[in-house]
This record gives structure tokens, sequence and C-alpha cells, in this order.
């Protein structure tokens, strides 16, 4: 039989000793996390990895200082851009006074703006436009990336090796949040490169929020309200900020900083600004246009009435105009980014305003 002594010096060394398995089991499982990551994965297969990461768990990965958080970059799908003149009009072949900015979605990047071999800014080319892509960490909060974008394009804007007279922007999914977002902080910090906006268009922006992230929500609004219920914290702490906003469409700060996100605080809903072409491009699976439950399920995670930014409980209309709203039957979310009919409305409403 142990003293108190000798089993609480025992008690202890076996802590220890298991704190030491476990810690190198972490470090195993890093290391050969690392290795698939780095040695086993084609280019296009870790970037899809490394996307889903960001998106996921994105604010995580910055807290850790890990290697495989995304910092907020531009890119032509080559490279990634400096934004410092001389640099940068020795990187770009031919730079167009007409910029085209993509803003991919969560748990993508700009690389996967590639589907089935198109690309809606190659596709611009042949129209004097260059395409530039927005590369960020999905996973932190969609007003801290539209924050930082509203920053970095001004950088970018002054960097450009020739001056700029038309900027037009096209977010798919969240990135359509981040470009609203973008809007908004771009104004009260009157960012030059405001002037030379002329069209926005989202593809499947969930405006009004997503319903497949808001059961993770509802659960958050339920452990807020009830204290009882705090031991399931942990369990919605695995969602990312980022996820958490597109889940009801938060773009502001304050939107997520008052009383945890939660639905009865008003959103920060700013108008959409009255110099800009601004459209919405939503989709459904369905072919009836009808049906009310094909309007629901919309291209499979976000509804119509969402991705168009109408009224709906808790969320006042962004007054997209009628005409400035299409929505396309038979597509789902991914095939917003290389459906025939939808490059073809794209082309159509953004030529309409070149300068």
């Amino acid at each position: 039989m142990f003293s108190k002594q000798t089993f609480k010096h025992k008690w202890s060394e076996w802590v220890e000793d298991m704190t030491s398995a476990v810690t190198l089991q972490k470090l195993s499982a890093k290391q050969r996390m690392k290795t698939f990551i780095e040695r086993d994965l084609s280019d296009v297969q870790r970037d899809r990895l490394i996307s889903s990461m960001n998106g996921i768990m994105g604010d995580t990965l910055l807290d850790k200082d890990s290697p495989y958080c995304r910092t907020m970059v531009f890119r032509d799908q080559h490279q990634t851009l400096t934004l410092e003149r001389d640099a940068l009009a020795r990187q770009l072949n031919a730079p167009q006074s007409r910029l085209l900015i993509c803003i991919h979605g969560w748990c993508m990047s700009d690389v996967l703006w590639t589907r089935e071999g198109f690309d809606h800014g190659q596709s611009f080319v042949p129209y004097g436009y260059s395409p530039v892509y927005l590369r960020y960490n999905s996973g932190l909060h969609i007003s801290t990336n539209g924050e930082r974008f509203a920053e970095l394009l001004q950088t970018l804007v002054d960097a450009w090796p020739c001056p700029i007279k038309e900027i037009v922007f096209v977010g798919h999914s969240m990135g359509g949040l981040v470009m609203r977002s973008s809007l908004y902080y771009a104004d009260q910090k009157q960012c030059a490169w405001l002037n030379q906006l002329t069209t926005c268009v989202t593809l499947g922006t969930p405006h009004n929020g997503a319903p497949l992230a808001q059961l993770g929500c509802w659960l958050d609004d339920r452990i807020f309200r009830h204290a009882h219920l705090k031991w399931l914290s942990a369990f919605t702490e695995v969602r990312s900020a980022g996820t958490k906003d597109l889940s009801k469409g938060l773009i502001a700060h304050s939107d997520w900083q008052t009383n945890n996100g939660a639905m009865d605080n008003p959103l920060v809903r700013p108008s959409l600004p009255k110099h800009v072409e601004c459209y919405a491009i939503a989709s459904c699976l369905g072919q009836n246009a009808m049906d009310m439950n094909n309007l629901k399920l919309g291209d499979g995670l976000v509804p119509v009435l969402s991705a168009l930014g109408q009224q709906e409980e808790g969320y006042s209309a962004l007054s997209y105009r009628s005409d400035h709203c299409w929505v396309g039957y038979g597509i789902n979310h991914l095939s917003l980014l290389s459906h025939p009919r939808v490059s073809n409305q794209l082309k159509t409403w953004i030529l309409s305003n070149t300068r």
C-alpha cells in the first residue's frame, strides 16, 4: 500500500508520462499530416484541402500561427501579385485598364474559379479586362475579410501599371458577402477605387443566410439564451467565425460583436451603392419556377430569396432592381461557376456597363 505522499508522487509521474505520450502522438500526427499535404497530394488536391481547412477552422489556424493559414492576396491564376508598381509591371502580360475582380466562396480558393475547363474571369479577357482573383481565409469573419479587401484593393489600384478606368466585382457564394462588406468599409474609409467601380454581381450569395449553416447557429442561439446548455458550446466552437457569419449573412463587425450575433439584433444592411450597377444571380436544382419547395431549396445550398436579397423575416430587402435579378433553373451551387447560361448573363450585364 502506497503512502499518501508516494501515491501523489506516482500519480504525478503517471500524468507526466501520459501527457508526454499524448504530446508525442500529436507531434507525430502533425508530421504525418505535413508529409501528406506537402508530398502526397497534387497541387490541385493540396489547394482544395488547405482551402477547406481554412474555411472550417481558419480562425483557429490564424491563432495558432499555422503554416496552412492563408493570408489575403491577389493572384492571376498563376502567381501571387506583387503590390509594387515596377515589380507588378514585370509580372503582368499586357495589363488592361479594366479590372474584373473574382472573389471565391467558403472553403474555396482562387484556382477553383476554373471549373470544367471554364473560368468566368478569363472569359472577359477578349473584351479588354484583366481578371484578378482574391484569395482569402474564408474561416475569418466576413467583415474582417471585407475591410481588409477594401484596403488591399486600394493598394493594388495604386500599383497597377496603367491607369484604371473600370473595376468589376464578381463574387460567388460567401464571396458576394465579402464584396458587400468591402463596399461598406470602402465607403467609410473613402477609398478612391469606389470611383472606378461600375458593376457588382453576386452568384448564389446567401445575403439572408444559408439554411445548412443555420443549423449550427440555431444551437448557438439556444446556448446563448440558456445557461444550462453552456456545456454544448465546445461543439459549436468547432465552426469558424466565417461559417457562423455565412449562416446569417453578417457583413459588418457590429453584427457579430454585439450579443454574439443573435438574430434579435438588427443587422447592418447597407444600401447597394447608387453609382454602381448591382446584380444578383440565383439558381434552382429543379425546373419548376412555380414550385415553392424548389425555390426554398434553391441551388442546394442557398434559397432563391436569400440569393436575391429579398425581404424575409429578420432581413430587409436589398432592393435589387427586378431586371437586375436572374434565376437559372437546373443549375446547382457549384455549376454557377461554369454554366453557359450564367456566363451569358454575366456578359450581358457587365459589358452593358463597360467604360
